[in-house]
């Protein structure tokens, strides 16, 4: 159950801070004579239907200066009066995201009732705010050819990079992955920084850092979607992607969309080319149906006070994945070899379902609620089946019910305050469950020359996920200040079941022999509670002339205990009998700066200079060490296998930590034992600042070059801090020994290959299987470790009037990390993914420990054009981006090590896996993708219905996605781009 126990909390705020500002878009100006005197108390109304009160008002301070703050996307008129002057009013001024449009005005003294109307082109620059925001309208995503997710859209933001998706699955075509695709990078930030928003509110679980929800996000339930991807504002502690939906409210007339979209096997090519073959790929990636059904509805219960909006969706894509076949040979429990089933492909099958309906309310005319219901299920029935992952292999992982209603309010009090709140609860259960035909006899095998998983998956999860998430607040605007106190906080508890369904062993071949046992302690259940994720922050935005400067502090705590909670005896830990009581695993407190200024350069609004410096938390995972003890003890270790007599039988205690019969010693004697494998520093579980933080700086110049035409260029450099280590304090430099070897000869390797790779740790025969005593710490402790990322962006965007936008841009930029001094001290951080671009579980050389990777760069856009009178849509997006970095992981045999260490490898082991290749000098195959649309557009009175028919890789391309690191296969194609297929798609707005 969610922590109730601190609501007592959450109603003194509502009472005394009643809201945080939503990030939504402001009007802003200054009003002066035809003398050039700036005009006091002069009365300026924003009105739109987009309002449910219809009309906003303000009044100019001293200076002439108004802002009005809070405004929904739309198009809004602007009226000014004063008395002994003439109304002037100002039409057509679009409104999204978190734009400050600029609205200035010049009153000639006359009579009240004379009215000037004035039109113009709106602003395309935004002078005050510095963050960089894209708006993706639902106009606009109904105009291109997309999946309809929110990262399908996110990822044509030149700078953003998806870094989801199980198998490397993460270059979505027409909606194949559906919402595999879970996290987003940007400027080298981390993926589970991301947030995805309502209306300012994260809406993350707590099973992925916050960082997403495991459901499909419902664009027929959204007005528009903001995407905030550098200098971000101070109310949420991260600083990734931020993606904030602001909801549908329906309207005073009944008004309805039914969207439908339809793929299958017979309406694509091929683009299985002999290149491809060459390369080593027996099938292509290729779809077999995809589809999505997302009808939604309303308006007015009572016109001007109560509106509603209805949506369900139905979407989901079945595909043939490349190179995987079923394997022949499943659930034979006596049969270890994998036998490809070539008339079975591999395949996933993925289906989202949402149902979804908010009220509005208007109770009064300074307070307006809003309630949302929504409801969904998911099933990838199988999931994670790659060309190195077979069928038997996979799991069906399933969210069966995800519930979360979300209320809001919004009281604009006077002409000056603003107060709002956002309070949401989310109830989920996510499963990762074995296939329902699995003999529980199979053993998982991985085969080690080429990366392949067979029999059975090595652990099932069955987690349970609550949330409730507020935040309250207020805004004080006056016309040249914009002051904003704002309260956020998060608490919830989240319970992990972690089982096997087969046996408690796993096996590793190469090429076909068996030389190493993984032994597992499960199942297991364990439980933590977030009792609070909680931020304070103030903030200011003060113009003065053409300079407006933004300046913010936020205050965090978060604050993690876990139950008391048992782990019992299993099959391989008959004697584990421990309780942990109940603790205060984690508090930490945290002050971050927000600085940012703006700068109108010429004073015309048409170039802006902005330069930012912001510093943002680290997301934390509940699933670490660090926030759970119980998670921290040994639940799995590895030992070395002589099957000589070939009966895939290990004929040996399994139980016992010393080495006997055909097994090694256990790399880790602490295996199962009653005591955490891995404890906290103290100093890292309670303190200030000792949190995971990033430091992002920009500064660029946004210029209007002509009506409707703006470009942005900008430099960024991202800095992070407060790395982890984990330190076997069991274990020292002495205990370890260090050798080299040499690359193998391959004409893709640097020079060929050949080269010597050296600063490669071992443990000593001595050291190998001693009890380990390990700390997690902070990687400063042991020297410097730095990781930076720098580069610059070039965007902009062209609008010829309601018919065509053109939109896009350029990143080019690159990561360097240098950890030699922590590595030095510490070999065991050696083949630590965390510290490594390149994440792999192959030994990394001390060689590597400082490096560059290569510039990546990034050309993204999209176009769109209405062809007048035809009424014939077309409209095209397009992605180019670098391939992902390169490992090369070598199976070094015992002996080939022993030609420099002296000796065989510690603890009879066959062999280790070392990464030859230094990360980041080489990248796959550049990925160049065109998907593009023709649609007719037809009238019938008040519906409208559009017809279109999208070509996803238009071009064909037959780009290798991803690659096999294994030596054995290495650069093995494991994932194509789909080749080009036709969607056909309708839409009916009535």
């Amino acid at each position: 159950m969610v922590n109730f126990r601190h609501c007592w909390f959450f109603g003194i705020v509502l009472t005394l801070l009643p809201g945080i500002a939503l990030a939504q878009a402001t009007i802003a100006g200054t009003v002066r004579d035809t003398s050039g005197a700036v005009l006091p108390g002069v009365t300026v109304e924003a009105a739109s239907p987009a309002l449910i009160e219809k009309v906003r008002s303000v009044t100019t301070d001293g200076g002439g200066q108004f802002q009005i703050i809070d405004l929904r996307p739309g198009s809004y008129t602007v009226t000014f009066s004063l008395a002994g002057f003439n109304t002037v009013r100002r039409e057509g001024v679009e409104l999204s995201g978190s734009f400050t449009a600029a609205v200035n005005a010049e009153m000639r003294v006359g009579a009240l009732e004379e009215t000037i109307t004035v039109t113009g082109e709106a602003p395309t620059v935004d002078t005050q705010s510095a963050t960089r925001q894209a708006v993706i309208s639902k106009e606009l995503a109904d105009a291109i050819p997309s999946g309809r997710q929110i990262q399908n859209l996110a990822v044509l933001i030149p700078a953003v990079t998806a870094t989801g998706g199980t198998g490397g699955r993460n270059q979505d075509v027409g909606g194949v992955l559906g919402n595999v695709v879970a996290t987003l990078s940007v400027h080298g930030s981390r993926g589970n920084d991301q947030r995805m928003m309502f209306n300012g509110l994260t809406l993350g679980t707590l099973g992925n850092a916050g960082a997403s929800s495991y459901g499909v996000p419902n664009l027929q339930a959204y007005q528009e979607v903001a995407i905030d991807f550098a200098a971000v504002s101070a109310e949420l502690a991260t600083g990734g992607v931020r993606m904030n939906v602001i909801p549908k409210d329906g309207g005073n007339a009944f008004r309805g969309t039914l969207f439908g979209s339809f793929a299958n096997s017979a309406m694509q090519g091929s683009n299985f080319t002999d290149r491809v073959k060459a390369l080593g790929l027996t099938t292509p990636d290729r779809i077999l149906e995809v589809w999505d059904f997302n009808p939604g509805f309303g308006g007015p219960i009572k016109r001007d006070r109560v509106w509603f909006y209805a949506t369900i969706r139905d979407t989901g894509s079945n595909t043939e994945v490349a190179g995987s076949f079923a394997n022949l040979n499943a659930n034979k429990p006596d049969v270890w070899t994998y036998a490809p089933d070539t008339s079975t492909p591999g395949t996933t099958e993925a289906v989202w379902r949402d149902i979804q309906a908010r009220l509005t309310i208007q109770a009064t005319p300074k307070n307006k609620f809003g309630i949302i219901y929504d409801y969904q299920t998911y099933c990838a029935c199988p999931f994670g089946v790659t060309s190195t992952r077979t069928l038997d292999a996979a799991t069906r992982r399933r969210a069966p019910n995800q519930v979360q209603p979300t209320f809001d309010w919004t009281s604009p009090v006077t002409n000056r305050l603003l107060l709002d709140a956002v309070v949401s609860y989310r109830n989920e259960r996510f499963q990762n469950l074995a296939p329902t035909d699995l003999d529980p006899r199979m053993i998982m095998v991985t085969e080690q020359s080429t990366g392949l998983q067979y029999r059975a998956f090595d652990n099932y999860t069955n987690n349970v996920y609550e949330t409730l998430n507020y935040r309250f607040g207020v805004n004080y605007v006056t016309g040249s200040h914009a002051f904003k106190l704002g309260f956020n906080r998060g608490n919830g508890n989240a319970e992990a079941h972690t089982y096997l369904a087969t046996s408690p062993v796993s096996y590793r071949f190469n090429n076909g022999v068996p030389n190493q046992i993984t032994l597992r302690a499960l199942p297991s259940t364990t439980f933590i509670d977030m009792d609070h994720d909680m931020g304070l922050y103030v903030q200011d935005r003060w113009t003065a002339g053409r300079m407006t400067l933004s300046l913010g502090l936020r205050y965090d705590m978060l604050k993690l205990s876990t139950p008391e909670q048992s782990l019992g005896p299993t099959q391989l830990t008959p004697n584990r009998n421990v309780t942990f009581p109940k603790t205060d695993s984690l508090n930490w407190t945290d002050l971050t700066p927000k600085m940012a200024l703006a700068y109108d350069l010429f004073g015309d609004g048409r170039t802006a200079v902005k330069v930012t410096m912001n510093k943002y938390l680290a997301a934390q995972t509940i699933a670490s060490p660090v926030a759970n003890p119980a998670a921290s003890v040994v639940a799995s270790t590895t030992r070395s296998w002589n099957d000589a007599n070939r009966n895939f039988v290990p004929e040996c205690d399994l139980t016992a930590p010393a080495a006997n019969g055909e097994c090694g010693g256990m790399a880790n004697t602490a295996f199962g034992q009653s005591t955490p494998g891995i404890r906290t520093d103290e100093a890292l579980r309670d303190g200030f600042g000792v949190r995971g933080y990033n430091w992002e700086f920009s500064a660029g110049v946004q210029r209007q070059i002509a009506s409707r035409f703006a470009i942005d260029v900008s430099y960024f450099r991202r800095m992070f801090g407060n790395f982890l280590v984990t330190d076997n304090l069991a274990l020292s430099l002495a205990d370890y020994d260090q050798f080299s070897i040499t690359a193998p000869a391959n004409a893709q390797l640097p020079d060929g290959g050949g080269y010597t790779v050296g600063g490669l740790y071992t443990l000593k025969p001595a050291a190998f299987g001693r009890p380990a005593n390990e700390i997690l710490t902070l990687a400063k402790n042991y020297g410097e470790s730095k990781e930076h990322w720098n580069g610059v962006d070039v965007s902009g965007r062209l609008r010829l009037g309601a018919d065509a936008v053109i939109q896009g841009g350029v990143s080019t930029g690159r990561t360097s990390i240098d950890n030699c001094e922590v590595t030095a001290q510490l070999p065991e951080m050696l083949n630590n993914a965390l510290i490594f671009t390149a994440a792999n579980t192959a030994l990394q050389p001390q060689d590597f420990c400082a490096h560059k990777e290569n510039f990546r760069t990034q050309v993204k856009g999209m176009a769109t054009y209405t062809i007048p009178r035809a009424d014939v849509l077309l409209s095209l997006t397009w992605q180019s981006f670098d391939g992902r970095v390169r490992a090369a992981n070598y199976t070094v045999t015992s002996a080939q090590a022993a030609a420099s260490l002296g000796r065989p490898l510690a603890g009879n082991a066959a062999n280790v896996v070392v990464n030859v290749l230094e990360p980041g000098v080489q990248s796959g195959q550049r990925l160049n993708q065109f998907d593009a649309r023709i649609g007719k557009v037809m009238r019938f009175g008040r519906t409208r219905a559009t017809l279109n028919l999208d070509l996803y890789n238009l071009l064909n391309s037959d780009t290798v996605l991803a690659e096999n690191f294994s030596y054995g296969a290495w650069l093995q194609p494991t994932q194509l781009l789909i080749a080009r297929f036709a969607k056909i798609g309708a839409t009916f707005d009535f």
